[in-house]
């Protein structure tokens, strides 16, 4: 006797749902093991290694002034152990951040909010 046939038909049924789940999340291209995982600081990756000019992994006042405009006026609160520097680390926790403020409250209809 197979043990599938031995199982209630609602758990046969589960790990079908199970299979497929997993077989179509591979076909559409999903999170595989060792790939980069996307986060707020991607976009602005290469802009931060470019402005990174002595490739120290960090931005002095002026490296984020001529590389990330944008940012440079928010260079303080980016620097929060406030050694004039500003890591990968410290910027991604920064860009996450302004991410969660700008997000409308969790089951809000209206996106003004």
């Amino acid at each position: 006797m197979r043990l599938s046939r031995s199982l209630p038909p609602i758990l046969r049924l589960s790990g079908a749902l199970v299979a497929v789940t997993a077989l179509a999340l591979a076909a559409c291209g999903g999170p595989r093991y060792g790939s980069p995982r996307a986060d707020a600081l991607t976009p602005l990756r290469e802009a931060f290694d470019a402005a990174d000019r002595d490739g120290d992994e960090n931005l002095t006042r002026e490296e984020m002034a001529a590389g990330l405009p944008k940012l440079a006026p928010a260079f303080d609160a980016i620097d929060t152990d406030s050694n004039q520097r500003i890591s990968t680390g410290e910027l991604r926790s920064y860009l996450e951040w302004q991410r969660v403020l700008r997000a409308p409250p969790a089951g809000s209809r209206d996106p003004r909010l």
